[in-house]
């Protein structure tokens, strides 16, 4: 096995997949200001993930489960690797890297890739870096605002033309300037909306670019595994559709 060291204290681990286990249960991922105030993504994972076996029912009912993830236990050429990913692809016999970090009696996983078909599972919400994450809040925030414009705009004018005199006073003199004055305001508004969103998911941003340097991916603030995800169409075992299996 070949244990790199990194600064992040995520160490990149190589080997076989064997004892390979895999538990669909619910958790909870999205943590509060407090939570991120006290602990970094990586040690409250390692908290959650730390019960295994049945005691993962137990920790889901007793906290605020609200989504689906794979909780993964296998041994790496003899090492005991545990942890929550989106969706785990993986299987017995499979070569792998893993990015983790030492957790008492296990390694506790925050990303795994299979170098053969350049596939990789990472914790829940992990998926873009610091870039590519501000670049799509910026895309959405102007689409969004400028959809809502569009659907908002043409209604009021119509409502306007029908109860005025002068419509064409209207169209030249009032409408320009109101509608200037309202969607100046509407991307104030959404647009502290989307800082206050974009930050909230900062913690999983550092994660993500902090595995992807761990595993040795370039460009790491780039990264955009959502953009090159391989959607499985029919539903798995569990009826769900849509499961993304991501490529780096």
């Amino acid at each position: 096995m070949i244990v790199e060291q990194r600064p992040e204290g995520l160490v990149k681990l190589t080997g076989t997949i064997t004892n390979y286990k895999v538990t669909r249960a619910e958790a909870s991922f999205v943590f509060t200001e407090a939570d991120r105030d006290k602990l970094e993504v990586v040690a409250i994972a390692a908290g959650i993930a730390g019960l295994s076996g049945p005691a993962i029912a137990t920790a889901a009912s007793a906290s605020s489960a609200e989504e689906h993830a794979d909780y993964v236990e296998f041994d790496l050429d003899g090492d005991p690797v545990k942890g929550w990913v989106w969706r785990s692809p993986f299987k017995e016999g499979d070569k792998v890297e893993v990015a983790a970090e030492w957790r008492n009696d296990h390694y506790e996983t925050a990303g795994i890739a299979r170098p053969e078909d350049r596939i990789i599972a990472l914790y829940p919400h992990c998926s873009r870096g610091k870039a590519r994450h501000i670049k799509n809040a910026v895309k959405w925030w102007v689409i969004g605002v400028a959809g809502i414009l569009v659907g908002l705009g043409a209604p009021i004018l119509g409502i306007m033309l029908l109860l005025v005199e002068s419509p064409q006073n209207l169209l030249h003199d009032v409408f320009p300037y109101g509608f200037l004055a309202m969607s100046a305001g509407f991307y104030a508004f959404f647009g502290l909306m989307t800082i206050s969103l974009a930050r909230k998911w900062m913690p999983f941003v550092r994660l993500t670019e902090k595995v992807c340097r761990t595993l040795g991916i370039p460009d790491s603030g780039n990264v955009d595994l959502v953009k090159s995800a391989k959607v499985q169409r029919k539903p798995d075992d569990s009826g769900e559709y849509g499961t993304f299996y991501f490529r780096y």
